[in-house]
């Protein structure tokens, strides 16, 4: 019983073969059943050979077989039938798979850590940059303190000359007085006009050669003064309520931000810059131009 089971499987024909016998009884030749296919004469031989693997995927191959069957005019139901069920796909390629989405992941999120990294050092070279560059103010301030503490030594030791000066001419005009005593008086009190007259005149250049400007800030403004030696003595961002005082050499060139904000005197004298356009940097020079 065995061997008739055995003989009868071999004896049962393939797919291939089925098709070969179909096309053969149609006398149909394989170039001529291959051009409707568009399939070349030797992917026909291995579809009659059984030489399914070097076709493609299975799916493929059930394809071929419709088609051929459907030119020959023959039920390929039975024929498909016969056509082994396709391979399930294995553990390993699971595995496999798992691992790609994982590399995938690592390396998404590598890239993301360079992104934060770089954007971080961006961040941090601008917050540096702007550390640098931007003066306190509360320094700005203790510069323009000391600036007028200089200032003021200055205008007290002004003084303290004048008075040096003026005890030596006292002390000429009395040689002068001793050594011409028959000299008339009207003759003396002459010289003695004559002699004071450039203390007089000393004593107001020594004035005019400094000036002191004052300046209440009601609101926050920058501010930048030169004297008129060029020197820099004051510049920066001053709050509201803060009163400046500077002195130097005139005349002197002066930049307010908000000149609106602020209430200037020269020598004590009030300056009116109400004429200067408002929300513009004003540019002018104390003592005013008339």
């Amino acid at each position: 019983m065995n061997e008739e089971n055995t003989q009868t499987q071999s004896e049962q024909p393939t797919v291939g073969q089925i098709l070969k016998n179909h096309r053969e009884q149609a006398n149909v030749s394989i170039a001529t059943i291959a051009a409707p296919l568009k399939l070349s004469e030797l992917q026909i031989k291995r579809l009659e050979n059984d030489e399914f693997a070097l076709l493609g995927p299975i799916t493929f191959v059930k394809g071929y077989i419709k088609n051929y069957c459907r030119e020959l005019k023959v039920d390929s139901a039975p024929i498909l039938a016969m056509m082994p069920a396709p391979p399930e796909p294995t553990k390993p390629a699971n595995m496999q798979s798992f691992s790609r989405r994982t590399e995938k992941e690592a390396s998404d999120s590598r890239l993301m850590f360079f992104s934060y990294l770089i954007l971080a050092i961006v961040i941090g070279s601008s917050a540096l940059w702007f550390w640098q560059n931007a003066t306190p103010i509360e320094e700005q301030t203790s510069k323009i303190n000391v600036a007028n503490s200089i200032m003021s030594e200055r205008q007290a030791a002004q003084p303290s000359i004048l008075q040096q000066q003026q005890q030596q001419q006292a002390e000429i005009n009395d040689e002068s007085l001793l050594e011409s005593k028959d000299t008339l008086e009207t003759s003396t009190s002459s010289e003695a006009v004559t002699e004071t007259a450039p203390i007089t005149s000393n004593n107001e250049s020594q004035e005019n050669a400094s000036s002191t400007i004052v300046m209440n800030f009601n609101g926050e403004s920058w501010v930048e003064i030169y004297d008129g030696e060029g020197e820099k003595i004051a510049f920066g961002v001053k709050k509201a309520g803060y009163i400046m005082t500077v002195s130097g050499t005139p005349p002197f060139s002066v930049v307010l931000g908000k000149h609106d904000a602020v209430d200037i005197t020269l020598n004590g004298e009030p300056v009116d810059v109400s004429a200067f356009p408002k929300n513009r940097l004003a540019k002018f020079t104390l003592p005013l131009a008339e």
